[in-house]
């Protein structure tokens, strides 16, 4: 009985969080410069302290980064700061996405 108590908040709590955190976007800049995956590590490390950065993918051979982040903590021009403190040219956005699920819908509706 007391596991299933647990297990019901559990899952409560998860979806709770979920239905209220921020909306995830994406977002991809380019990188010149980078000629290494030690230059792909730098921006890595930046991108590990930046605010509401969830996920992130840099490619020495495309030169560039997709990142998604938590809209309701951060943002596109925010991104190219954090970048910007590389030695790296960072491009203006190339392109950005919004995450489309259940759970965003689920929220719009009830905001």
């Amino acid at each position: 009985m007391n596991y299933i108590i647990k297990s019901m908040l559990t899952v409560t709590a998860t979806i709770s969080l979920t239905l209220f955190a921020g909306e995830t976007k994406e977002v991809s800049f380019n990188i010149n410069g980078m000629t290494c995956q030690g230059c792909a590590g730098k921006v890595s490390l930046v991108l590990d302290k930046a605010v509401g950065v969830s996920n992130y993918n840099v490619s020495v051979e495309n030169k560039n980064c997709k990142i998604s982040y938590d809209a309701a903590l951060t943002n596109p021009e925010a991104i190219k700061a954090e970048l910007s403190k590389t030695q790296f040219t960072i491009s203006d956005v190339v392109n950005e996405k919004q995450n489309s699920s259940v759970l965003s819908w689920l929220k719009n509706l009830f905001n």
